[in-house]
């Protein structure tokens, strides 16, 4: 497999390395930090470039790229911000979704919308009590007339709240359905349809930005064109939607520890101790050098994931491992750059520790470790 960029993918790269030195500011990330606010100016300013929705087609606002310049773009952007780099990377979150099962309607209405910024996509899949086992999902959809009928509560909404423009929703519509994976089926609910209701869960470790809340269906009304796909195929469809966004969280986690490694090698370059360099102590070489070996691991088993999808041949086991690999390298490498820092690790000036933060937030977004372990064991014992 050849992982050698391509003219166009090197300019992409180059067009983020660009956007994120003027944009990504530090003074003022630290101030959206502190005020708690969406960073909606530069997720504007992304849109313009066309780093939204790059992989939708040209008529649904995209520019037809694959998913491998998406990756490339979301390494890039959290190399100069763990966090505002999850939130542009993010703000699609679930539209493959729609890409794959929508109908026309239904992606020509609300995909543009997304590339152009006007709205962030989100999903609702997890309930209170069920974790990652969302096939025992309670919230239901019920046919009455001519609508869908939705009534249930859903946890942990990646872009759920003001900016939300639609949730994608999990919900029975089969409750005698043998088998509960088969009863399930996914649903295109407008966020400002009566009934529905959006909590933030409240102040967090670490992706700060980002908006997560707790959603509330109440006798929520909706078209029956509002089904997505196939009724009782919501649950491979998730299953799918999760392959995809495993590699954009591996690819936020090989920027994050990018991104620590840089700072913490600027730091060892011109501070001294004992009178000479850190960066001349062998024990701070060899630490640099486990570092960036274990970052390009990352990186390579990362790109090998999202080839494999441009090329149509989705591994779930790779997007596991990919995920598992890149979340675990990021924690490490956080680590040892704020070892590296000392003190000033600890300082929010020197940003390693909110890149520590996310690193861990990262982890557990669509699977933790032991999640992505069942997932990569039952492929490889044929459970899957």
């Amino acid at each position: 497999m050849n992982f050698e960029l391509n003219k166009e993918q090197k300019q992409i790269k180059k067009a983020v390395k660009d956007f994120v030195k003027g944009e990504f500011k530090k003074d003022i990330i630290h101030e959206l930090i502190e005020n708690k606010a969406y960073p909606a100016k530069i997720l504007n300013k992304a849109s313009e470039l066309g780093f939204l929705g790059i992989h939708f087609p040209e008529q649904y606002g995209g520019e037809a790229l694959s998913v491998f310049e998406k990756i490339l773009i979301a390494e890039e952007l959290a190399i100069g911000s763990s966090t505002v780099g999850a939130c542009v990377s993010l703000a699609g979150y679930g539209t493959e979704i729609l890409l794959q099962y929508g109908s026309e309607k239904q992606k020509k209405i609300w995909l543009p919308k997304v590339a152009d910024a006007e709205i962030l996509s989100s999903c609702a899949f997890t309930e209170p009590g069920i974790g990652n086992n969302i096939e025992l999902s309670q919230t239901t959809a019920v046919k009455d007339g001519n609508s869908w009928l939705i009534n249930g509560r859903k946890a942990f909404a990646v872009n759920g709240g003001p900016l939300a423009g639609f949730y994608i929703v999990l919900c029975k519509t089969d409750s005698e359905a043998g088998n509960p994976e088969q009863g399930l089926s996914t649903m295109l609910v407008e966020a400002d349809c009566q009934g529905v209701s959006a909590v933030d869960i409240g102040n967090r470790l670490g992706h700060k930005l980002l908006f997560i809340s707790n959603i509330e269906f109440n006798n929520v009304r909706i078209p029956l064109e509002n089904l997505i796909g196939q009724e009782h195929k919501g649950y491979s469809q998730v299953m799918e939607f999760f392959n995809h966004s495993r590699l954009v969280i591996a690819a936020l986690s090989v920027g994050t520890a990018q991104g620590a490694f840089d700072r913490a090698f600027a730091h060892v370059k011109q501070r001294e101790q004992f009178g000479q360099k850190l960066i001349d102590f062998q024990i701070t070489r060899h630490k640099l050098a486990e570092m960036i070996t274990e970052i390009e691991n990352a990186r390579l088993m990362t790109w090998q994931g999202a080839l494999a999808c441009e090329k149509g041949s989705t591994n779930t086991k790779l997007c596991s491992m990919a995920k598992l690999v890149a979340t675990r390298t990021a924690m490490k490498v956080c680590d040892h750059a704020l070892q590296l820092l000392g003190g000033y690790g600890y300082v929010q000036e020197y940003e390693v520790e909110g890149f520590y933060r996310d690193a861990k937030m990262s982890e557990i977004l669509e699977g933790n470790q032991h999640v992505q372990k069942d997932v990569i064991a039952d492929t490889i014992t044929g459970k899957r």
